[in-house]
């Protein structure tokens, strides 16, 4: 069972609530040792006397504010917990808004609330539901590891959920940031018709399952190709700009493109999508070409056409099927060998192979 990284007690009124703070996310990403190039020889960072060049132990270490001319105000770490007594562990809530008014640019972790006893289950419980019935979140402020935090409170299922935000000054004007930022201009009524019909047949319900880390998957798969000696297919560039001259061709091959994926235009009024394996199949870049007549029939046994996919998209469905080989298949021979392994297995299963 995990423990909490930080305790207090959670303010709303005169109720006070004790509580302990979860992490709620956890990182998949692979992580690299730093070689020497040539040799097994670790690199690794340590921390020194810029002027001797000796390791400094991290106990020796203290904060200095920079006042320019190699002058510096020197805090001790301890002196920071001591200008927040009482703060350090108190969530002090000070208002109630509809979370929809916060804009997502504001968030940034996420973490869990749980209270600290069963004796305090009811209170929670209670904060717990008046928010859920109003729909409202609750907008505090505490103290974490010597830094003060604006964060939203909000209902999920039978749990607090606390999203750490950022101040205000800290988001940063688009129109400054973004040098080619142009105004907002008038579109086509054509243009705007067809964008909101093909938003209209790809939507779906939010399911977060649907989706994982594909990069983290091709990372696994290059470590184990070159293990074994192998080349892992390369993935393909970012497709072309569409020019406002091919904008409503694209958009219609986008159409045509759901069309085809969501079963016909009948399931494509309802909105849905086909899915394979309880995933939601990926709609084509707009500007895709179709399939010609020259090119080879690409219809699987369950009747769906792969000839829109990406060679990224393709090798990911190899990956799933067990295509032995992929790792050095082009983009056609990904197609073929999947509409050949499509097709009725003759003498039993087909077998699963290593990339």
């Amino acid at each position: 069972m995990a423990r909490a990284i930080w305790t207090g007690a959670l303010n709303f009124g005169l109720v006070t609530i004790p509580v302990g703070l979860y992490s709620a996310t956890e990182d998949h990403t692979t992580h690299f040792h730093q070689l020497q190039a040539g040799t097994t020889d670790r690199v690794r960072i340590r921390r020194v006397n810029e002027r001797t060049g000796e390791e400094v132990p991290y106990n020796q270490i203290v904060k200095g504010y920079d006042l320019g001319e190699e002058q510096y105000v020197i805090v001790d770490p301890k002196e920071l917990e001591e200008i927040a007594p009482g703060r350090s562990r108190v969530i002090d809530v000070s208002a109630f808004v509809d979370l929809e008014a916060v804009d997502p640019v504001y968030f940034t972790n996420a973490y869990y609330l749980g209270p600290r006893g069963k004796e305090f289950a009811q209170s929670y419980a209670l904060l717990l539901q008046a928010l859920e019935d109003t729909r409202k979140a609750a907008i505090a402020t505490f103290v974490m590891r010597g830094k003060e935090y604006l964060t939203a409170i909000r209902p999920s299922g039978a749990v607090l959920e606390l999203h750490t935000l950022h101040y205000a000054d800290e988001i940063r004007d688009p129109q400054q940031e973004l040098p080619d930022l142009p105004e907002r201009t008038d579109v086509s009524a054509a243009h705007l018709a067809a964008a909101k019909q093909l938003i209209d047949m790809l939507s779906a319900d939010w399911n977060p399952e649907e989706y994982r880390d594909t990069y983290e998957d091709r990372i696994h798969e290059l470590i184990d190709a070159k293990r074994s000696g192998e080349q892992v297919v390369a993935a393909e560039g970012a497709p072309q700009a569409t020019n406002v001259i091919d904008l409503m061709e694209a958009l219609q091959r986008s159409l045509d493109q759901a069309a085809a994926k969501g079963g016909g235009e009948a399931e494509a009024a309802r909105g849905g999508r086909q899915r394979k394996g309880g995933r939601a199949e990926k709609p084509e870049r707009p500007g895709k070409t179709k399939k010609t007549s020259e090119e080879p029939a690409t219809v699987t046994a369950i009747g769906e056409d792969l000839s829109g996919l990406t060679k990224a998209e393709l090798y990911e469905r190899a990956t799933e099927q067990g295509i032995p080989g992929r790792s050095k298949m082009s983009r056609e021979e990904l197609l073929e060998a999947l509409t050949e392994a499509a097709r009725p297995a003759k003498g039993g299963r087909r077998r699963r192979g290593v990339a």
